[in-house]
């Protein structure tokens, strides 16, 4: 692990940036969806946690040899963060929050709610300045994502779902602490992925022995797919997020994220047959817009600050 002063990414790396932000939108939304419908489906919580954790370490393991279960340099409080941050958050906490609210929901106050909790953190802890224009491109996402469900989920939840939504927001949180911590690691996407998802493992294990593993009520059909959706948003997201966070900034490249809510109310009305109102198109339309601002994209770019950049 090491890490040295460069100057900002150069346009190309920027736009790469840009696409890692959407696909890791595309494999979370899809995360979503199928995670919801794998808790309907026979598998339980501790059992998408323990069959994440095991896939994801599994597929990283080589990069894991390279460097190490504690790289060193990493500051302990550094490492908890980012373990526990984006580890127990999706081990735990989401597929927790299925079981008192629905899919279409998970997406409005999981990464729905992430650019505006990242940007907060990112200010307080990291010293980033956020100006007017980008302030009102995260009020534009607040706007957006409660129109896009947020009103809905909270006008007509059901008895308990309350306890979903703030599972969801509390997985939200620990992933945006991550997302702050992971900034001066000096650890690359891939590593940082892979010390999560080897950490992830004694987490899973440690649910497992307390509460108990069966498999038995879930078809192999049902395991394999979400086996593969565990892995794309466990290994591919972590990836492309961290390293839209790494080459845009935390705010920026988290801003993209709250697309999320958008493709999961789609991907909910197509297959989970949760259909989607003409309010909530006017959301996504005004998430987008809020996207754009709020992430810079459209900002002329003055000569870039040194800033710490993975080697």
């Amino acid at each position: 692990m090491s890490a040295g002063k460069t100057r900002a990414a150069p346009a190309g790396r920027r736009g790469l940036a840009v696409l890692a932000a959407l696909v890791t939108v595309a494999i979370w939304a899809n995360f979503l969806v199928t995670t919801g419908g794998a808790v309907g489906a026979g598998l339980g919580v501790v059992e998408l946690g323990f069959l994440r954790a095991v896939v994801c370490a599994a597929a990283l393991s080589p990069v894991l040899w390279r460097l190490g279960v504690y790289p060193k340099g990493l500051e302990l409080w550094r490492f908890l963060t980012m373990v526990l941050g984006a580890g127990a958050s999706f081990i735990f906490l989401m597929p927790a929050g299925f079981l008192f609210a629905p899919a279409a929901d998970s997406g409005i106050f999981a990464p729905g709610v992430l650019p505006l909790q990242v940007a907060v953190l990112a200010v307080i802890f990291l010293g980033e300045r956020i100006g007017r224009v980008r302030v009102a491109g995260f009020a534009l996402i607040s706007v957006g994502v409660f129109a896009v469900g947020g009103w809905d989920a909270l006008s007509a939840a059901s008895d308990g779902a309350w306890r979903g939504y703030l599972l969801f927001s509390t997985s939200s949180l620990t992933f945006a602490c991550y997302t702050v911590a992971q900034r001066g690691s000096g650890l690359s996407a891939l590593e940082a992925t892979a010390l999560i998802s080897f950490w992830s493992v004694p987490i899973a294990g440690a649910g497992a022995l307390i509460w108990g593993l069966d498999f038995s009520a879930a078809s192999p059909l049902v395991i394999g797919w979400t086996a593969l959706a565990q892995f794309g948003s466990g290994v591919v997201a972590i990836v492309t997020y961290t390293y839209a966070i790494i080459h845009l900034g935390p705010s920026r490249g988290a801003a993209f994220i709250a697309l999320t809510p958008a493709v999961v109310a789609l991907a909910s009305d197509l297959f989970l047959g949760q259909p989607a109102r003409p309010l909530i198109w006017a959301g996504v339309a005004v998430v987008s817009v809020g996207v754009l601002i709020a992430s810079g994209v459209m900002e002329r770019r003055r000569p870039a600050p040194l800033e710490i950049e993975a080697a």
